[in-house]
């Protein structure tokens, strides 16, 4: 992503030396990622995720984790309890208390833009059998085998990550 002009003063800028870019009043703007959080439920026996189907663009009926931005007030935990109601309807007392996962960084592209990405990833437990309603940019949510999981299907860079980290957590169990 390259930045034209400055948000403070809208002078445009003299020059940019990696993300910090200099306009003619002197201002400094930093080019940073865009938080964002992600969320993996588990089975109770830890074999299989649950994973979302995005029903929008970008990347429209990919594998997604359940999750998204920040808004200017969250933190990554908040961030990631207002997702789970936005984009299923869970509330935290459906869930288990979200345990930290990974980070992971990543690109979204959106109307001809490139924004990176810096993603936490959290995994939990349901503590509901009611049925899912997938909302949001969610078109729907399956549970896939945590170690059979076709990384082609899935939407984002650090979203493999987060599984490969789920399964050295849960190593799949040999008979």
């Amino acid at each position: 992503m390259e930045m034209n002009f400055c948000r403070r003063c809208g002078t445009k800028f003299e020059s940019h030396q990696g993300n910090a870019y200099t306009c003619a009043n002197g201002h400094i703007i930093y080019l940073n990622p865009s938080p964002t959080v992600g969320i993996y439920f588990l089975s109770e026996d830890n074999t299989k995720v649950l994973l979302a189907i995005r029903g929008i663009e970008p990347n429209k009926g990919m594998l997604d984790s359940i999750g998204g931005f920040l808004d200017e007030a969250d933190d990554f935990e908040s961030a990631a309890k207002r997702e789970l109601q936005e984009e299923l309807g869970l509330d935290p007392h459906e869930y288990e208390p979200l345990s930290y996962l990974a980070t992971g960084a990543g690109t979204y592209a959106m109307d001809n833009e490139v924004s990176r990405l810096a993603t936490v990833g959290y995994w939990t437990h349901l503590k509901t059998d009611r049925k899912l309603v997938a909302a949001d940019d969610v078109a729907s949510v399956e549970w896939h085998d945590l170690h059979d999981i076709d990384m082609e299907r899935i939407a984002g860079e650090e979203i493999p990550d987060a599984i490969r980290a789920l399964q050295t957590k849960f190593p799949k169990e040999e008979n």
